[in-house]
């Protein structure tokens, strides 16, 4: 994360959340999440990055592997980006095909099935993009889908037993980070009452 963006980090009991720009891959942190599909294949997007920073043994795993239910979560190695320190690709499966639209519900779901994964893995730092949005979502759509990725987050971390120390949400647009950080703080104010 980006010096100038640890003043944006909003703690939750032991862990902090915030935000950070530029490639998922580029995250200093031991696992990434990003949305994959039932199929295993890594198309464009965060996907497309990772397969070519982790190479294709990343997808050849995963496609193995496959096919997958929605809303679950499945981990791989991480290839080459080991060299980056990180450790694992969680494919969080939003959709059924490539360039399918992924719900909400789906989303959510599948993080969810992505938090204890990384739990169950004792991952201590994760990043995660703004799962399952198109490239020409608007600014309200990435509100909504930074609130639900908190939210969830948030959920998982009061369950108890979390290892997690960071979770850093991803965005390829430099403006949403102000915004960013404004909704995790907003989330610590509406759900974190009356916990560690």
């Amino acid at each position: 994360m980006a010096e100038a963006e640890t003043t944006l980090l909003t703690r939750f009991g032991r862990t902090v959340i915030g935000p950070a720009t530029g490639l998922l891959v580029d995250q200093p942190v031991q696992a990434i999440i990003y949305a994959a599909n039932t199929r295993g294949v890594m198309g464009a997007g965060p996907a497309g990055s990772v397969r070519l920073a982790g190479g294709s043994e990343v997808e050849r795993e995963l496609m193995a592997a496959a096919p997958f239910d929605i809303g679950t979560a499945v981990v791989t190695d991480s290839g080459r980006l080991v060299e980056r320190g990180i450790e694992a690709v969680i494919h969080a499966v939003v959709t059924s095909h490539l360039g399918a639209t992924a719900e909400m519900a789906d989303v959510r779901r599948a993080l969810t099935a992505a938090l204890r994964l990384a739990d169950s893995r004792r991952f201590r730092t994760l990043a995660v993009p703004l799962l399952g949005l198109s490239a020409v979502a608007t600014i309200e759509e990435r509100r909504e889908r930074v609130d639900a990725i908190v939210e969830d987050v948030v959920a998982h971390l009061r369950r108890g037993g979390s290892r997690c120390e960071s979770v850093v949400i991803v965005t390829r647009f430099d403006d949403d980070v102000l915004m960013m950080a404004a909704r995790v703080k907003r989330a610590r104010q509406r759900l974190w009452t009356n916990q560690g």
